[in-house]
C-alpha cells in the first residue's frame, strides 16, 4: 500500500451543495414521472442506484431510448423500464413491459462498459424482471428477446461512484498515548470489491494542544488510475484533535522550630490523590528544587520548582501548586555571648597610657558565625594605678547573612582594666640620663631615692676640702 492521495477529486463546499441540489431535483422529477407512468421496480443490491425513474421506452435502431408517443411512430407499445443511469457496482432492476412467452436478456457495449444480469427467480420466475449490476464504467445496451415478439433494447450509462470522506473530531485529557479520530465514508461509498483495499494514514496527537485531523487515502500499489476512473473522491471536512492538559496537584510540606541559626527547610512534596485523568501519567513525573527556606524568626512559603524526569514534558500538565509554610519562633532560652574587652599592663613613664577594643567580636554557635557590633570599650591613664575599661553603646548581633538576630541572644561583658605600674627605684645611675657633669652623680645618694631624669629636683652642692 504505497499510493497516496489526500485531495483527489476534492471540490469546494459550494460545489458539493450544488450537487446535492441537483440530486434533490432529480428525486422531485422522478416523483412527477412516477405519477404519470408505470412505476419502476425497487432496486436490489448494495446502496441502490442514483437513478431517474423513466417512462415506457422504445428502442431505436441506434440503441437510444425514445419516449412512447401515441404508439411510438408505429412501433410496438412495449418497452424496458428502469433507470438509464447507474453507478459502478450499483444494482438496479429492469422489467420488460411486453408480453412474451419467454424473456431472454443480454447486453453489449462499445466503450468498455460492463454489467452483470441476475435473474430473480424467487420474485420473477418468468424472468420478466432482472437485476443489473454495473461492473465497469461506460455505456451498455441492455437487450431482451423471446417469444414471437421483436427484440427490445435499452441504453444504460454506468458512471463513477462518489466517495465523500471526512475525519471526525476527538478530545481527551493527556494520557501519554496518541489520539486519533475516525474516518467517515459517505456518498456512494467504496464498491464492495474495493472497500477493504483502501486504507488511511491519519494524523494523531499525543501532546496537549489542538490540531487538524488530516489524513491521506492509501491505495494499493499501482492502482491509482483504476481508482480515478471509477471514483470521484471528495474530502469534505477535517475534524479537530484536542488534547487537554492533565491536572496535577502538588503540595509542599510545612515545618516549624525555635531559632537556632540554621535555615529551616522541608523538601517533601505530596502529589494530590489520584483520580481519573489526574496526576502524573505512569512512568512520568518530576523531582523538585526548593527555594523555600526560613532562617530568622518569621514565616515564609516553602516554594519549589518542578524538574521533569526524562520523558516527561511539563507542558502536558496543568500543575497546581500549594506551598506549605516554614515558621521560625523566638528561642525560649536565649544564646549567651560574652564580650571580653582588651586589658593592658604598662610601666609608668610619665606619659598617658590607653587600651581599647575587644578580644573578639566574632562567635561560632551550631556551626554558624555571628558578629557583634554597636559597642566600644576603652580606658586611659597617666599615673601609676588601675583604670577600669568602660564599655559604651548597645550590642547588636548579626548573622552571616546580615540579619539582625539580637533578640535571640543575651550579650554579657567581662571586666577589664588598664594597669600602670610604678617605676623601679634600684636603677643605677648609669641607667639614668645625664649631661656628663660629675656633680650630678651626687644626686644618687640623697635620701637614698633615685630621681627620674628631668624631674626638676634642685640640689645645692658644697666643695669638699681635701685633707692629708
Amino acid at each position: 500500500m504505497d499510493s497516496k492521495f489526500s485531495k483527489w477529486g476534492e471540490v469546494e463546499t459550494a460545489v458539493l451543495s450544488q450537487s446535492l441540489a441537483k440530486r434533490f431535483a432529480r428525486v422531485m422529477l422522478a416523483a412527477v414521472l412516477a405519477a404519470s407512468f408505470l412505476p419502476v421496480a425497487a432496486f436490489a443490491g448494495e446502496g441502490g442506484a442514483e437513478s431517474q425513474d423513466t417512462p415506457l421506452l422504445l428502442s431505436t435502431e441506434d440503441g437510444s431510448n425514445d419516449e412512447q408517443e401515441n404508439g411510438g411512430k408505429g412501433r410496438s407499445a412495449s418497452a424496458i423500464s428502469g433507470p438509464n443511469q447507474i453507478k459502478y457496482y450499483m444494482t438496479a432492476q429492469y422489467a420488460n413491459g411486453t408480453s412474451r412467452s419467454e424473456y431472454n436478456w443480454d447486453w453489449s457495449s462499445k466503450d468498455g462498459g460492463k454489467i452483470e444480469i441476475s435473474y430473480l427467480d424467487g420474485l420473477y420466475p418468468d424472468h420478466k424482471t432482472v437485476s443489473v449490476t454495473g461492473i465497469e464504467v461506460g455505456s451498455v445496451i441492455l437487450k431482451v428477446s423471446g417469444g414471437n415478439k421483436d427484440p427490445e433494447q435499452f441504453v444504460i450509462n454506468i458512471g463513477k461512484r462518489t466517495v465523500n470522506l471526512s475525519s471526525g473530531s476527538a478530545f481527551k485529557t493527556y494520557d501519554g498515548r496518541p489520539l486519533t479520530g475516525g474516518i467517515s465514508v459517505d456518498g456512494d461509498g467504496w464498491a464492495p470489491i474495493d472497500e477493504d483495499r483502501v486504507q488511511y494514514n491519519q494524523a494523531s496527537r499525543t501532546d496537549a494542544g489542538e490540531s487538524e485531523n488530516t489524513f491521506e487515502v492509501v491505495l494499493p500499489s499501482g492502482s491509482e488510475e483504476y481508482f480515478k476512473k471509477h471514483y470521484d473522491l471528495i474530502i469534505t471536512r477535517y475534524g479537530v484533535l484536542r488534547v487537554e492538559k492533565r491536572p496535577v496537584t502538588l503540595t509542599s510540606a510545612s515545618g516549624s522550630k525555635e531559632y537556632d541559626g540554621e535555615p529551616l527547610t522541608n523538601h517533601e512534596v505530596t502529589v494530590g490523590e489520584a483520580a481519573w485523568g489526574t496526576g502524573w501519567v505512569d512512568g512520568q513525573g518530576a523531582t523538585y528544587s526548593f527555594a523555600g527556606s526560613q532562617k530568622i524568626v518569621g514565616s515564609s512559603e516553602n516554594a519549589f520548582e518542578c524538574i521533569p524526569n526524562e520523558g516527561t514534558n511539563l507542558d502536558n500538565y496543568q500543575i497546581n501548586k500549594t506551598y506549605g509554610t516554614l515558621t521560625v519562633t523566638d528561642r525560649s532560652e536565649k544564646y549567651q555571648i560574652t564580650l571580653t574587652p582588651n586589658s593592658k599592663s604598662v610601666t609608668y613613664d610619665g606619659t598617658e597610657k590607653s587600651v581599647s577594643g575587644f578580644e573578639t567580636l566574632e562567635f561560632q554557635i551550631n556551626g554558624q558565625t555571628f558578629y557583634v557590633s554597636g559597642v566600644e570599650a576603652s580606658a586611659a591613664g597617666t599615673d601609676a594605678g588601675e583604670y577600669p575599661v568602660k564599655v559604651s553603646g548597645q550590642a547588636v548581633v548579626i548573622d552571616s547573612d546580615g540579619n539582625d538576630v539580637t533578640d535571640q541572644f543575651t550579650v554579657n561583658i567581662d571586666d577589664a582594666k588598664l594597669t600602670i605600674v610604678e617605676g623601679d627605684s634600684d636603677k643605677s645611675a648609669s641607667n639614668l640620663p645625664h649631661t656628663g657633669d660629675s656633680a650630678a652623680l651626687y644626686a644618687m645618694d640623697i635620701c637614698g631615692v633615685a630621681i627620674a631624669a628631668g624631674a626638676g629636683a634642685l640640689f645645692t652642692f658644697r666643695k669638699r676640702n681635701s685633707y692629708k
